[in-house]
């Protein structure tokens, strides 16, 4: 079930409030939008960076999980 959505930050985002790049789920995981134009987990850090379809910007995650379509 999803929390709340997970939007780029980039104050130059074309999108209004940023691009939606997924949703966080109550148990620390993120679940990526099919509009994400990219991303790379490290699984020994425990982090994925995810690459807004908008603008290009990569934004950092922290979290359990990254499911992806």
């Amino acid at each position: 079930m999803s929390r709340s959505l997970w939007r780029c930050r980039n104050p130059g985002c074309p999108v209004s409030f940023g691009a939606v790049l997924g949703r966080l789920t109550a148990d620390e995981g993120l679940v990526l939008n099919s509009a994400v134009i990219g991303f790379r987990c490290y699984f020994d850090t425990r982090r994925a960076v995810v690459v807004c379809p908008a603008c290009g910007k990569a934004r950092e995650y922290r979290g359990k999980a990254v499911q992806s379509r």
